[in-house]
């Protein structure tokens, strides 16, 4: 690369932001995919299943699906989050649109405390009331559809920000 060594610092900085927001922009994205397809395909599927077969089912399919979505969503929280920072730092004109996907990733990430973990938890353990099942998938049901609406809000705002940077 020839030019002036500022110049191409800056050209190699205005690269690492780009990639850091493509990198926001894909693990939302990667994140709100999953989500609806876990929301439209696999808990219907729970839900339709008898209760003893689906606590069986959901001792490994329901922390496979978490282990494959949750890396995607905590790394869409951390690069929205570094995008938005510099994003509102720097005044560009989609700051606010960064700031409402980080929001919304934010809130994705909320709901695994406030709602997932303990009833996950209860729906892993091998003492879980069969007859709590049906009531217990359709809160998970309701839940998840929050967290997956955040996620494709989420989506669609990091899609709409970087076009509008």
């Amino acid at each position: 690369m020839s030019g002036h060594p500022v110049t191409r610092g800056v050209a190699a900085h205005g690269r690492a932001v780009r990639v850091v927001e493509a990198g926001a922009v894909a693990t939302t994205s990667a994140f709100a995919g999953g989500a609806l397809l876990s929301q439209t395909v696999i808990v219907p599927t729970w839900r339709a299943m008898d209760p003893t077969v689906f606590l069986v089912h959901f001792g490994t399919s329901g922390p496979a699906t978490g282990a494959t979505l949750f890396p995607f969503e905590l790394a869409s929280v951390l690069l929205l989050g570094i995008t938005t920072y510099r994003a509102v730092r720097r005044r560009r004109p989609a700051r606010y649109v960064w700031a409402l996907a980080t929001a919304s990733m934010i809130g994705t990430l909320l709901l695994v405390p406030i709602y997932f973990w303990h009833a996950n938890a209860a729906m892993l353990d091998p003492s879980f009331p069969l007859q709590a099942v049906p009531a217990a998938l359709t809160a998970w049901y309701g839940w998840n559809w929050a967290r997956t609406g955040l996620g494709l809000l989420a989506a669609a705002l990091t899609w709409a920000a970087l076009a509008a940077d």
